[in-house]
């Protein structure tokens, strides 16, 4: 879960709990109140109904304050809501809630109405609306508060942003961010690993094609002054050198190549045009070392030319260090297989596609251990893994494409 869904989620239960503590807290005053008020509307209204008896209107308007009561000439009002009813032998006696909240005795004796409100008692009233009112500005500074760490946390997004650019291989990606405090800082810093990341690939990846392009000169014209020689085995030994340090450069090229790339040539072909491009690239003198079998085709979305690459260097080194022939390459159910027979490989697959890895049986063989690194640099672009398996004398290689 990112930081602002965990800011967001717990934010929102704050802000539950402080409506709920402000509903329950409102409505616990509320209940406090009213209890307050009818036990005070009650005595006042057994003293109320004995003066309403003996006496006269003059009297009763003198002994009012006493009560704290004021008597109101606006009559009772049907949309009053009423807290509490009781029947008297003479009338009746209500407390009503008016619409802007204040508490109002009424009472029916005889043919006598009174309506009434306690002027002190409103004022206590609006004490409680204070404690509400806090409660309201609790929660809005929690909302307030909500969205200035959102705001503080905002250039994460362009930071993350600008990264993962960056890691797909937007060497320019940088990150905007204008603030002065530890974000700020965090985005500078990123920008400065950015750039010196980018001048150390740029420079390595200079070097390696001027150096992989300067010794291609020399070796072509050193195989062209073998071919001068007499037959011997020192010009076998020499010719075989040649040769390889052409594969080494020429695997270390395609290497910076796929690195340098930013993004592929996706398109759409058919597993059987994939093994017969990468079949074409490889140099046999017998091609019944091979057999294709195509048990099922599949459409693949993917790079024809570098997937062609990896299937490749598969088929290469299955030929290259199998016990017998013929290598058989499958496809079927979206999966494409190379098999071959040889002696089971004494470390992980892992190991084995780090670049100058071979088995120590296999040191004398052409190559320098560069064909399952590029096999596994592809597919990874490729979002694709390489899998393997040794089964009864035979190693079998992977890969598993999306089927479309």
């Amino acid at each position: 879960m990112s930081i602002f869904k965990k800011i967001s989620l717990l934010f929102f239960i704050s802000l539950s709990l402080m409506v709920v503590i402000g509903y329950q807290t409102e409505k616990i005053n509320t209940q406090r109140v009213e209890a307050l008020i009818t036990q005070k509307y009650l005595q006042d209204a057994d003293k109320l109904f004995l003066w309403l008896a003996t006496a006269t209107p003059e009297e009763l308007q003198k002994r009012l304050p006493a009560l704290n009561l004021t008597l109101l000439e606006t009559p009772r009002d049907p949309s009053m809501k009423t807290v509490l009813v009781q029947p008297h032998s003479f009338g009746e006696l209500a407390i009503l809630k008016s619409a802007d909240s204040k508490y109002l005795l009424y009472i029916r004796y005889m043919d006598d109405v009174l309506l009434l409100s306690d002027r002190q008692l409103q004022k206590s009233l609006q004490q409680q609306w204070l404690l509400n009112l806090l409660v309201l500005l609790d929660i809005a500074v929690l909302v307030i508060i909500f969205f200035i760490i959102l705001k503080m946390l905002s250039p994460l997004r362009e930071i993350i942003t600008k990264m993962q650019a960056f890691a797909k291989g937007d060497y320019n990606s940088r990150a905007e961010v204008a603030s002065k405090d530890e974000i700020g800082e965090v985005a500078q810093t990123y920008n400065m690993m950015a750039q010196n990341l980018e001048d150390l690939i740029t420079s390595r990846e200079e070097l390696l094609r001027d150096v992989g392009h300067e010794l291609r000169t020399p070796i072509a014209k050193g195989l062209f002054a073998v071919e001068t020689l007499e037959a011997s085995p020192s010009k076998t030994i020499i010719h075989r050198s040649f040769s390889e340090l052409e594969r080494l450069i020429s695997e270390l090229l395609e290497i910076e190549k796929l690195h340098a790339m930013k993004t592929l040539q996706n398109k759409s072909f058919q597993a059987e045009t994939l093994i017969l491009e990468a079949l074409s690239r490889l140099i046999l003198e017998d091609e019944s070392k091979i057999t294709i079998d195509i048990r099922s085709d599949f459409t693949i979305s993917g790079d024809l030319n570098y997937l062609a690459l990896a299937l490749k260097n598969l088929i290469d080194n299955a030929v290259k260090y199998a016990l017998e022939y013929p290598v058989t390459v499958t496809a079927e159910k979206g999966t494409i297989t190379v098999k071959n027979r040889g002696d089971a490989l004494s470390g992980t697959l892992a190991y084995y596609t780090e670049p100058f890895t071979r088995e120590e049986s296999s040191r004398r063989s052409e190559g320098y251990g560069l064909g399952l690194n590029i096999v596994q640099k592809i597919l990874e672009r490729h979002n694709l893994t390489l899998e393997y398996a040794y089964l009864k004398g035979y190693h079998l290689f992977y890969i598993r494409f999306s089927v479309h």
